[in-house]
């Protein structure tokens, strides 16, 4: 460096001082240790990411699959209902059951 700044060649590599290559290239190892350390930091922090963003997708289909569940509860449960009421009313309007009803009622008045 100090012969760069003087304005002369720099030494070929053939020239220059083992220890000073041997330190180039430790510092070239850190370096490329630095860079696949960070791509692979980069890469785990990636990672961590989605598989956050999978347990919240995770925890959003378990909701919707209760909400689901319980939505097909409750229709279960109308549908139960809704038979018990139309059996009723069947019953209820059957000719003999309300000629009978009829009956009784025209008694009960009087009539």
């Amino acid at each position: 460096m100090a012969a760069q700044r003087t304005g002369q060649q720099a030494p070929s590599s053939r020239s220059v001082d083992p220890r000073v290559a041997a330190i180039a290239d430790q510092v070239s190892r850190v370096l490329r240790l630095r860079h696949s350390r960070a791509a692979f930091e980069t890469a785990v922090a990636e990672e961590v990411d989605g598989d956050r963003r999978f347990k919240a997708l995770e925890d959003r289909i378990e909701h919707l699959e209760t909400a689901l569940e319980g939505l097909q509860d409750a229709l279960y449960r109308h549908e139960v209902l809704d038979e018990q009421s139309i059996g009723e009313l069947r019953r209820r309007t059957d000719p003999e059951q309300m000629a009978r009803d009829l009956s009784d009622d025209a008694r009960r008045r009087g009539l």
